[in-house]
């Protein structure tokens, strides 16, 4: 038998998943892992997640088919989330989606497949996925993420205590310099008693750690400057291209594209749109749970 091809996979997916009956599981997992404090359903969490799915979806899961949707979601939030940590977009945060010219982004899609979906329609309860599959917000080094906010006062001394104490290396002098700095408040390092052997030295060891207490300080301060100029641009870019996009018609069209409807209900939609101009921004705006809803009650 031939291997279906990604699309193939996504529209029969949809078919037996449709919207509204994946955000129905969402809100089972988000529930479950609320109750178990983090923990991975097993088989027969997903049976009784399939008998409870019966009452609002009116349709009967097998556990496997709800084990085999929870991690297709798990790997589709991973995509996402590495797509959000992407240092080289813009973001739209009414849409939850990239902003980035043409060529980029196909580059990105071109390297990370599966995420060409994200770029007009983002991915439909973020939060529930975040909430039910996020283990960790940790990053590396002075990572930050193009969709986040500007640091904070705390935000920015994290991310100085990641980079300037990785904890390899480094010797007891320079662990009390770094530790007389931040007031002996980085929890992940072992700091040793008042000892009678740490008199000598005192003075050098206090000059050492007014340098690295006047390095600190430029690095947030760099830091600080870079994120407020990212964040005006990002805004600036964003309320442009909101601007140019609120009526696109073409935009429209990808997202009605996307959502796999059959061909009478996509010609419906299309003509009302075409129709409507002022309905497209609405459109744009509207969950995929309701977009399907809405084009629902066209095709009647």
């Amino acid at each position: 038998m031939p291997r279906k091809s990604q699309a193939e996979d996504e529209a029969e997916n949809r078919l037996i998943w449709p919207p509204p009956h994946a955000h129905q599981l969402l809100i089972l997992l988000e529930a479950f892992v609320k109750k178990t404090h983090g923990a991975i359903p097993n088989i027969k969490d997903f049976k009784v997640m399939a008998e409870k799915l019966l009452g609002p979806c009116a349709k009967r899961y097998r556990p496997a088919q709800v084990k085999s949707k929870y991690h297709r979601m798990r790997i589709i939030y991973s995509k996402f989330k590495k797509l959000i940590n992407h240092t080289g977009f813009g973001w739209d945060f009414d849409n939850n989606t990239p902003l980035c010219d043409t060529d980029v982004w196909d580059d990105y899609c071109k390297a990370n497949p599966g995420v060409n979906k994200f770029k007009y329609v983002g991915l439909p309860d973020y939060e529930m996925h975040k909430n039910v599959f996020e283990k960790s917000n940790a990053t590396s080094g002075l990572g930050y993420s193009s969709a986040n906010p500007p640091c904070d006062v705390d935000d920015e001394e994290n991310i100085e205590d990641r980079f300037l104490h990785p904890d390899n290396g480094r010797s007891d002098d320079d662990e009390e310099a770094f530790q007389d700095y931040i007031g002996g408040q980085n929890s992940g390092s072992k700091r040793a008693g008042p000892s009678s052997g740490r008199g000598r030295g005192r003075k050098k060891r206090t000059t050492d750690a007014d340098c690295v207490s006047a390095a600190m300080m430029e690095v947030a301060s760099a830091l600080k400057s870079r994120a407020d100029i990212s964040m005006a641009s990002q805004r600036l870019h964003s309320e442009t291209v909101n601007n140019e996009e609120e009526f696109s018609l073409a935009a429209c069209q990808k997202i009605v594209d996307s959502m796999g409807v059959t061909p009478t209900a996509y010609l419906k939609a299309m003509q009302y749109l075409m129709a409507n101009k002022e309905w497209r921004g609405v459109f744009r705006r509207m969950s995929e749970v309701l977009r399907w809803s809405w084009i629902a009650s066209l095709d009647c």
